[in-house]
């Protein structure tokens, strides 16, 4: 499962002949259908127009790199940006989440996607700073109805139930053994 903040920055390396094209620069996905559709890349050099791979001309995204077959997988954005594909798409990042019988559960900060399916599997959700650093994130899978709009996501109780702690927070760092005083300093228990 990949993350949107490690892959944005990942070189693109063309497979037949081994040079990096660029570097991804973000993400394009379509809310609707929960999906990854395209990575926009930027390169150096005197080309300023803004690029796209589409996921379909992707062959691997691994770890330290995504992987397209031949330079020609590289389109110019202005030239598809009006192909069925980028009909629906839509931003993710910096929604707020809410559940259904209207409790708010915080905002996404990154997204987790299935590359070999090209699926939106989760969402990690930020309660605000303090509870960041206190409890860590949780990631919210995209189970059950899910509905995206244009600034908030609206989900089932179902995904709220199956939430998962990603174990980072100082409670956790520390065992449990921080708590917070009147002052805001910090001892042990």
């Amino acid at each position: 499962m990949e993350r949107y903040s490690e892959v944005v920055g990942l070189p693109v390396i063309c497979a037949t002949d081994g040079n990096k094209l660029g570097v991804i620069k973000d993400v394009v996905f379509c809310p609707k259908e929960k999906k990854v559709i395209a990575f926009l890349v930027e390169r150096k050099g005197y080309d300023i127009a803004k690029k796209v791979v589409f996921m379909k001309d992707v062959l691997s995204l691994g770890k330290d790199a995504l992987v397209i077959n031949d330079r020609n997988a590289i389109k110019d954005l202005r030239k598809v940006q009006d192909s069925p594909e980028f009909k629906e798409k839509g931003e993710i990042l910096g929604l707020r989440i809410y559940t259904r019988s209207g409790k708010d559960i915080g905002v996404v900060k990154d997204v987790l996607f299935d590359f070999t399916h090209g699926k939106i599997d989760g969402i990690e959700v930020s309660d605000g700073l303090i509870q960041d650093l206190l409890e860590g994130r949780n990631i919210l899978p995209l189970i059950g109805k899910v509905e995206f709009g244009k600034e908030n996501i609206l989900v089932d109780g179902e995904s709220v139930e199956e939430m998962v702690e990603t174990g980072g927070g100082l409670k956790n760092i520390f065992g449990g053994k921080i708590r917070f005083q009147e002052r805001g300093d910090y001892s042990e228990k």
